[in-house]
């Protein structure tokens, strides 16, 4: 049961991840969370400091897309800016978007990485998958209701069955 919890990696944040490292693992693709994993959920826009990142990381020849359990209307302002294709309301950790980015793709599940803030929703969702899953810390505290709820019962998993240590950070 745990190891659907279990990040592959733990990174402080998105700019801390080690994307060379992911090079050499030969990742293709790269799945963005949206709420407080690129930006707070009060922005309505990316930073320039993400749309630099995501330029970087493009150019390095990643594909990115985001997949979101936002809205259509805030995923769909997100991936103009950033140039990509975005999946909303997906409902993570259900199946049905990690299927069609599957399906459309065509790429094998170990050439892809997902990355979020939410163990029972990103985590959980990429692992169900065969997916490279990488954990961030949440940039703000600043959250839904729905998400406060899964944040205490994240928490008492992580405390329970020991998943990963806040700040010990892991390639």
């Amino acid at each position: 049961m745990t190891k659907l919890y279990k990040p592959t990696i733990y990174a402080k944040n998105i700019f801390e991840i080690n994307y060379s490292k992911l090079k050499e693992k030969n990742i293709k693709y790269l799945l963005f969370d949206i709420d407080n994993t690129i930006a707070d959920n009060r922005e309505k826009y990316p930073s320039s400091e993400i749309i630099s990142l995501f330029k970087t990381l493009q150019k390095q020849g990643f594909k990115l897309v985001i997949i979101t359990n936002s809205l259509p209307h805030r995923a769909l302002r997100f991936a103009k800016k950033l140039n990509v294709k975005a999946y909303y309301l997906s409902f993570k950790p259900l199946s049905y978007n990690y299927h069609r980015i599957l399906r459309k793709i065509k790429v094998s599940p170990n050439k892809i990485a997902a990355i979020g803030d939410q163990i029972l929703t990103d985590i959980k969702g990429a692992n169900k998958h065969n997916i490279t899953s990488i954990l961030v810390d949440k940039i703000s505290s600043n959250e839904s209701f729905i998400t406060k709820l899964n944040r205490y019962k994240e928490n008492r998993l992580i405390n329970k069955y020991h998943i990963i240590k806040r700040g010990e950070y892991y390639e």
